[in-house]
């Protein structure tokens, strides 16, 4: 057990709404499979991204946070990893994001804060993606900035496992 883990036998346990969290999943898998070919054939897991952004004013400095949620479909026979843009409420997508390890520049896992980060694009424009893939409701509703309109409401245990797996993979 580490100092982190230590931190975190002190919050209360989250209460799951099981039947929500099975809604959640079924509706991600309806969404996912209708917007992406061959959906059915992925696994899919539920991650959010946060993006930080500053700014100076002399005498002092804001900062703002935004937080986009994901549907993440991976598939281990091609190593294939696709990103559906969606709404915390899963009522809208965007474009889909298609990843494969020849596509990709630099991965990483930061185990201390469960954050997975991916880069791509060109030497010159690098584009990068940094997504937390939640195992329990508890590690969404735990956090400081937690909000219920932000994030989806899932639990997600044996999803997130098979996420791991394949990160691994997708990283060698």
């Amino acid at each position: 057990m580490g100092l982190f883990d230590a931190f975190k036998s002190f919050r209360k346990p989250v209460e799951v709404d099981q039947a929500k969290s099975d809604d959640t999943k079924a509706r991600m898998r309806a969404l996912f499979d209708a917007q992406v070919e061959e959906g059915p054939s992925y696994q899919v897991a539920y991650g959010f991204s946060e993006d930080i952004r500053g700014a100076n004013f002399g005498f002092g400095r804001t900062l703002s946070y935004t937080y986009q949620n994901f549907i993440l479909g991976f598939r281990d026979a091609d190593t294939a990893l696709v990103l559906l843009p969606v709404s915390p409420d899963l009522s809208e997508s965007g474009e889909l994001i298609r990843y494969t390890p020849e596509t990709v520049k630099k991965t990483n896992y930061i185990a201390m804060t469960d954050q997975y980060y991916l880069q791509y694009g060109s030497s010159f424009k690098k584009e990068f993606f940094n997504l937390t893939v939640p195992k329990t409701l508890d590690d969404i509703v735990s956090l400081d900035f937690y909000d219920e309109d932000s994030f989806s409401y899932v639990d997600q245990e044996q999803e997130a496992a098979a996420w791991a797996d394949f990160w691994r993979q997708f990283s060698k």
